[in-house]
């Protein structure tokens, strides 16, 4: 076989003569019969002429085209769009001419672009010529092409490039948000109004919708208004329809709203109906059941829905868990647990000189979650997770100065954890920083008192109230912005250690005149919850005294051992700023009360706070239970024919769940009732789902003993 070396070099006569000996080769190979494979096994006939040569590229360097790629953009298939470009000759006027000859469009999208230069042009020095490009897409997507020209003399062509994109023609379509929009129950001769969501889902760029008409038919299309305006529609603008139904007569009625429009889809039917009922015959009625997780909550202290639909459960001793609760049939809820958040759980602990506690723990019975649903946030206090005194007076040495308010915000997968306020007040037993809820930028927050009835004793280990327990405290945290606030001290014995170690008050924080924290509300013995209604009111429940563990201040409102005490009920409260529920607080009701020669109290004192109101109607209580009762939420959704909105719903230590109605003001209580009882061990936190939340009408309980967390679902979810 002959081998072949061939490059290029423009010489004639090589390039002949190696095409002859390659024919003469072959066809002796092909006289003898043997392969072409064979060839180089041959022992004779064989001639090798190896060959070299230089390759050389001529292009018309005269020859410019501006721009050098076209680009047409974004048109739809089946229109068409137009790009000029220019063609020049760019020498002086003494400078060869340059000859195009042919024009050729070449490119997997060349069908897709025309141009109306094809070629056979001369160009001499200076002369320009216009040219258009024309894309005429047939398919949607990045569409190329090149027109190549030939020219006279050069052996390489110029290139011109077009690109384009193109897609369907843009449509929009009109959707709803509700195929169907049920009333539920409502009650004669009241309000029921509903709505739904019409929104132009054309992406931009896409065309407007026009929704011309809403028209009612069906059996009762008299009893239902539609609120509706002819109105156009941007792409991804939404309207609003409000549509009510007529109360006068009992009855079941139902309609049908068509939504007229110029969109893409044909005209929108959304189903209306409703039950209009006499109020006495409205049933409230919860089936009860027990969420089913592997999770074990152990010592469960709070509990709520944040706005990622997830359930956020703390425990006392620092862990906040997170699950993602599926409702698996009526009264049947599981709950998978996604993660356990222990930021808090791992806060250092103190003694109450303020030297260092490994306690390992803290002390966690209050969380509020906000945030948006891809960034959570928690709000959450915490404590020395230690508890003494009770009848043996036992001083456990924990800090009395231990109360810290945090902020958990979820990074990505990670959370982030803030220390607001440090230095807030925690009692001897197990009264300390409880419930709280974000207000505006503000901050409620309950803190337990140190006392039974105002004056220490030996249940409490002899502990005084200090500047900022026994109240409803109020945090601006604008004020404090991204940092943490150490609330300030009196100078104690180890001030190096603040704003930790209460030294039994020598150290305790003070309450400040113009600082980020403040008295809202005082007067409370251990309030555990707080609820801020959709109303805009404030509303706790205090706990009440126990016999033998704590008296009264004297009439000199000192802070002098009393070991009397009375057992008195639990009472819930209405409160607003300056309210006082009637539990004493001898160090901010006496300046002559100090701690070291110095009063934690700046400003004047509140002589009020000396005096003990007996738990309700004396202290402005609403209404009392004899029984503990601590987990307070208000039941927003509208079940039961919107009968229990604006209801109060609390947890008992009597294993109840109580029903608390309230006059139209909110101010008085007309009516308290058994919602659940029987109802695990010890109940101690509620939350309830609203209209718009993930499981509307609910209500969730975590049990601080049974380790599980109980479901009520109403019996018309």
């Amino acid at each position: 076989m002959v081998n072949k070396f061939v490059v290029w070099c423009g010489n004639a006569l090589l390039a002949s003569l190696l095409v002859m000996l390659v024919s003469t080769n072959l066809a002796r190979a092909q006289d003898d019969n043997v392969s072409t494979d064979e060839i180089g096994q041959q022992p004779s006939g064989q001639i090798e002429v190896p060959l070299s040569g230089t390759a050389t590229v001529t292009n018309n360097g005269l020859l410019t085209i501006e721009p050098r790629q076209v680009e047409t953009g974004l048109i739809e298939v089946g229109l068409e769009t137009t790009q000029t470009f220019t063609i020049r000759h760019s020498g002086g006027v003494n400078a060869p001419p340059v000859e195009i000859q042919n024009a050729e469009l070449f490119g997997k999208s060349a069908g897709e672009f025309s141009s109306s230069f094809n070629g056979f042009t001369t160009l001499f020095g200076g002369e320009s010529i216009e040219a258009t490009v024309t894309f005429s897409p047939l398919t949607p997507g990045t569409k190329a092409a090149g027109l190549r020209l030939s020219i006279a003399g050069a052996t390489n062509p110029y290139i011109l490039l077009f690109t384009g994109t193109s897609r369907y023609p843009l449509t929009s379509d009109l959707g709803s948000s509700d195929a169907k929009v049920p009333f539920g129950q409502a009650i004669q001769n009241s309000n029921s109004q509903k709505n739904f969501i019409l929104t132009n889902k054309g992406e931009e760029g896409a065309p407007v919708i026009n929704v011309s008409a809403i028209q009612l038919s069906g059996t009762n299309a008299d009893d239902f208004t539609v609120n509706f305006t002819p109105t156009t529609l941007q792409p991804g603008e939404a309207l609003d329809i409000k549509v009510d139904m007529a109360t006068g007569d009992t009855g079941f009625r139902s309609a049908i709203a068509e939504v007229f429009h110029d969109g893409n889809n044909g005209s929108l039917e959304v189903v209306l109906d409703g039950t209009v009922i006499n109020l006495g015959t409205i049933e409230v009625n919860f089936g009860t059941s027990t969420l089913n997780t592997t999770q074990e909550i152990t010592r469960g202290t709070s509990l709520q829905f944040g706005p990622d639909n997830k359930l956020y459960v703390a425990e006392m001793d620092g862990f906040i868990h997170v699950f993602a609760i599926n409702r698996d049939g009526k009264n049947n809820y599981s709950g998978t647990k996604l993660e356990t958040i222990d930021l808090i759980k791992n806060v250092p602990n103190h003694n109450d000189d303020g030297t260092a506690n490994f306690a390992g723990k803290r002390l966690v019975t209050g969380i509020h979650v906000t945030g948006t649903a891809g960034a959570p946030i928690i709000y959450a206090a915490s404590s020395d997770p230690r508890q003494a005194a009770g009848p043996s007076g036992n001083d456990s040495n924990l800090d009395t100065n231990s109360g810290i308010l945090h902020k958990l915000t979820k990074n990505g997968g990670g959370w982030s954890k803030q220390d607001i306020v440090r230095g807030l007040p925690r009692s001897e037993e197990n009264h300390v920083s409880n419930g709280l809820v974000l207000v505006g930028n503000k901050i409620y927050l309950n803190v337990g008192g140190h006392t039974n009835e105002g004056a220490p004793s030996n249940n409490f280990a002899e502990l005084p109230e200090y500047a900022l327990s026994a109240a409803v405290l109020v945090i601006d945290l604008g004020a404090i912005g991204g940092g943490t606030y150490d609330l300030p001290t009196l100078n104690g014995p180890a001030d190096q250690f603040d704003p930790f170690g209460g030294h039994d008050g020598l150290n305790q924080a003070i309450l400040e005149q113009n600082g980020p924290v403040k008295i809202f509300a005082s007067g409370f013995r251990n309030a555990y919850d707080i609820v801020y209604s959709q109303s805009g009111k404030f509303y706790v429940w205090d706990n009440g005294g126990n016999t033998g563990w704590g008296g009264t201040p004297d009439n000199n409102c000192s802070n002098a051992i009393d070991n009397g005490g009375t057992k008195h009920s639990d009472g819930l409260h209405l409160i607003s700023q300056g309210y006082y529920g009637g539990h004493p607080n001898p160090t901010r009701g006496n300046k002559n009360n100090t701690f070291g020669g110095q009063s934690p109290i700046e400003g004047a004192a509140n002589p009020e706070e000396c005096n003990f109101l007996l738990p309700g109607p004396a202290s402005g209580a609403l209404t009392t239970n004899a029984a503990s009762t601590n987990g307070l939420t208000e039941y927003t959704a509208s079940n039961f024919a919107g009968s229990m909105q604006g209801n109060l719903i609390a947890a008992a230590f009597n294993k109840t769940i109580y029903r608390v109605e309230l006059n139209g003001s909110g101010t008085a209580v007309t009516s308290k009732s058994v919602l659940k009882n029987n109802l695990g061990t010890v109940p101690l936190d509620v939350t309830a789902q609203g209209d718009g939340d993930v499981f509307p009408g609910t209500i969730w309980i975590v049990d601080n003993i049974a380790k599980t967390i109980s479901v009520l679902e109403p019996s018309d979810y």
